[in-house]
């Protein structure tokens, strides 16, 4: 959820209650523990009370992931419950710390706690990844796809890469032909692209068949094959150094040195195509530093309910 001018007015009771909370439970745990000795504990009136509302904040938390699977049950807007589920998260730190009264407790406690704060942290993080992160992919990506389909478009991209070299390359001895494998030479060559028009930018298919064969361009064959082709499907994983924008227009020049000038419009898809990979691979990694925080925030979120309902059991065995 993103906090910005156009909808904090709506974060603004959220905040104000959430303030309210938080002042009234510090005041009241204040004046409980004055001319005590130590701090009110758990079991005390204002402990229990603290404690009791911390558990349920947390155990509504929890409750936004099936409601997330059970959009159809129309249980309140989502833009409420996401609203509710971060200013309640952050309500619920300042109610557990005076529940502890400021006491770590036994192991099982501790390791609540522990469990607790990275939970909430790991939540401020995602929160945080939100605000910027999107921006900065609309900004950095122009050649921006839907993430799961990055490998299938990284996969058409060398496809069509193979289609290009063959053509401008010729056949080379013993590679099976693109009759043998369903396709035609003869065919347009789909080229994607990345263009900039205004505020708009984005990526484009386009179609050459002006393209043949240019003499002497084995360099260009073998440079595929040992480099471009890895790259395009592997990403920065393959480790070519086409990852690096830099070694790449150097790596595109040494090859351009070798070839006729005839080829040299094949050079460049081809490095049109490894830019896109490039961006691609960037894609990537900003999709998991905006979403892999969920990796740890939901398994934890369990672990935390669970223990929480332990801790609750032995208190009240105990008591």
């Amino acid at each position: 959820m993103l906090l910005n001018q156009d909808n904090f007015k709506e974060h603004v009771p959220w905040l104000a209650a959430s303030l309210v909370v938080t002042v009234l439970a510090t005041g009241w745990f204040f004046f409980a523990a004055a001319g005590q000795a130590r701090w009110p504990s758990g079991s005390s009136i204002p402990g229990l009370t603290f404690g009791l509302a911390g558990g349920l904040i947390c155990l509504f938390e929890f409750l936004i992931w099936p409601r997330k699977k059970l959009r159809s049950w129309r249980l309140g807007k989502m833009t409420t419950w996401m609203r509710a589920h971060i200013w309640l998260g952050l309500v619920a730190v300042p109610l557990l710390i005076l529940h502890t009264g400021f006491r770590w407790g036994g192991p099982l406690s501790t390791i609540l706690m522990a469990l607790f704060f990275i939970v909430v942290l790991s939540g401020i993080w995602g929160l945080v990844a939100q605000q910027f992160l999107p921006s900065t992919m609309l900004k950095e990506v122009q050649a921006e796809t839907v993430y799961s389909q990055i490998d299938h478009v990284s996969t058409q991209m060398e496809t069509e890469g193979h289609k290009l070299v063959t053509l401008v390359c010729g056949q080379a001895v013993g590679e099976k032909s693109e009759k043998d494998m369903g396709n035609s030479l003869e065919d347009f060559l789909v080229v994607g692209a990345v263009r900039k028009e205004g505020l708009i930018q984005g990526r484009f298919v386009s179609a050459k068949s002006n393209l043949s064969c240019v003499p002497n361009s084995e360099p260009l064959r073998n440079f595929y094959h040992q480099s471009v082709k890895h790259y395009l499907l592997e990403g920065e994983k393959g480790n070519t150094g086409l990852e690096s924008t830099f070694k790449a227009r150097m790596m595109f020049q040494a090859v351009k040195l070798k070839l006729d000038t005839r080829a040299y419009e094949a050079v460049a898809i081809l490095e049109s195509f490894c830019d896109q990979r490039r961006q691609l691979d960037r894609q990537a990694r900003l999709h998991f530093r905006l979403h892999g925080w969920l990796l740890f925030h939901l398994p934890l979120s369990v672990a935390l309910i669970v223990l929480m309902f332990v801790h609750i059991f032995a208190a009240l065995k105990y008591w």
